[in-house]
């Protein structure tokens, strides 16, 4: 990844006397001394490559270019024999491309911005840090802090949220990131079929989950989110995640799930019979389903925004599911089908978007149509990861198969 470039890229989109701030967090208390698992802020990752917590990404820019420097931990001898050392400045600047002289501690931090911002006062400096919250009462992490910290000493200063700027860099991915997303769509595809092989009645879903865990363990990735195994019943409920379920003959297996390479996330969802074997309404319903994707795929151009897809995904449903018994006594294609066609994908599942957003080449999203019928326990949706490419949609997730009979040939082969 060309880490620098992104960086001169942002740099390009800010105005001059900007002062510009990514922090890569901290992963809270989980119980008592035990924290949760770190995961990277996802911007700080985007312009730096590197994964270690509490470190803070600096760039300034002036009328004549831009200054940037990061910020790290010192090392610590007694905690290093406890859980590892801190990253070093020449590994830092080896990921980053950040020159190692530009490699400063954090405790030198607050000394930098101060000094940036007297330096500069005469020429009305504007403070970008990168801010996001999924929602209003989320706790706030150091950055945001340190924002109304400095405001409170410059009242003058102005502040401006950068992440809109990250945003639409990130919407369009590059070469490396669609080469991230196909390996971890392609060890997806070797962890399904693996599980597949073993899947038979009587297992737990939590069994056919380890199944599949294995070998993204093997790999060495992360799930790109919790992962799915809903069958019969639970295969209705849209964000079942308890696993946990005792697999019937007859009924089929809802998964959606995907390995993580790099953070770049695989989102795929498929539907097999727990016995290798569709009965006749199932496969009636699959292949509704399977159309829909289809023809959602096709349909897609350049210039179009995600609801115009979930739209004619939802005009195609009206004319399709009263063909198979469905959508009567008032019911509507709604009742049946409650969630979006797709979402944007990359450094995130549900990756950064913007409103009404008109999808152009190297964006990257799901399609997943999807039905739900409570009363018949039958929960069908088929996902594929697509990057846009000459104004048409490519489908990244082409080697999982999805066609009802080739699945069937694989289960009969087993």
């Amino acid at each position: 990844m060309n880490y620098t470039r992104r960086r001169e890229k942002l740099a390009e989109r800010l105005e001059p006397y900007s002062l510009f701030l990514a922090y890569s967090g901290k992963a809270p208390y989980r119980i008592g001394d035990e924290l949760y698992p770190f995961e990277t802020n996802r911007d700080f990752y985007y312009l730096t490559g590197i994964k270690e917590p509490n470190l803070v990404y600096l760039l300034f820019k002036d009328a004549d270019g831009y200054e940037e420097e990061l910020f790290t931990e010192r090392f610590d001898p007694v905690m290093a024999k406890w859980v590892g050392g801190k990253i070093q400045a020449k590994e830092a600047s080896e990921i980053s491309g950040i020159d190692g002289e530009s490699i400063l501690y954090l405790d030198q931090l607050e000394d930098e911005i101060g000094s940036y911002l007297n330096r500069y006062a005469a020429k009305n400096i504007s403070l970008k840090p990168c801010l996001r919250k999924e929602e209003v009462s989320q706790e706030d992490d150091w950055l945001t802090k340190e924002v109304r910290r400095l405001q409170r000493h410059y009242p003058s200063l102005k502040v401006y949220n950068a992440s809109g700027i990250l945003t639409e860099m990130r919407l369009v991915k590059d070469a490396e990131e669609i080469k991230e997303l196909k390996r971890g769509i392609h060890v997806t595809n070797e962890a399904l079929k693996l599980m597949w092989s073993n899947l038979k009645p009587g297992m737990n879903e939590s069994e056919a989950e380890a199944w599949f865990d294995f070998t993204l363990k093997k790999e060495r990735m992360g799930h790109s989110f919790e992962s799915i195994f809903g069958s019969g019943q639970n295969g209705t409920t849209l964000h079942y995640s308890e696993n946990n379920c005792v697999m019937k003959d007859g009924t089929l297996l809802l998964t959606d799930l995907g390995a993580s390479s790099n953070y770049y996330c695989a989102d795929i969802s498929r539907t097999v019979p727990v016995n290798g074997k569709f009965t006749k309404r199932q496969r009636e319903i699959y292949e509704t389903v399977l159309a829909c994707n289809r023809h959602i795929i096709d349909y897609a151009r350049n210039g179009m925004t995600l609801r115009d897809l979930h739209l004619e995904s939802v005009k195609f449903y009206e004319k399709a599911l009263p063909k198979i018994g469905l959508c009567k006594k008032g019911k509507t294609v709604h009742d049946y089908y409650f969630h979006s066609v797709g979402h944007m994908l990359g450094l995130e599942t549900h990756d950064v978007a913007i409103p009404g957003y008109a999808i152009r080449n190297g964006n990257v999203f799901t399609v997943e149509p999807g039905l739900y019928i409570e009363e018949e326990g039958i929960g069908v949706r088929i996902e594929d990861n697509i990057v846009m490419k000459n104004g048409r949609a490519e489908v990244l997730s082409a080697e999982i198969m999805k066609d009802p009979d080739e699945i069937e040939a694989f289960f009969a082969k087993r």
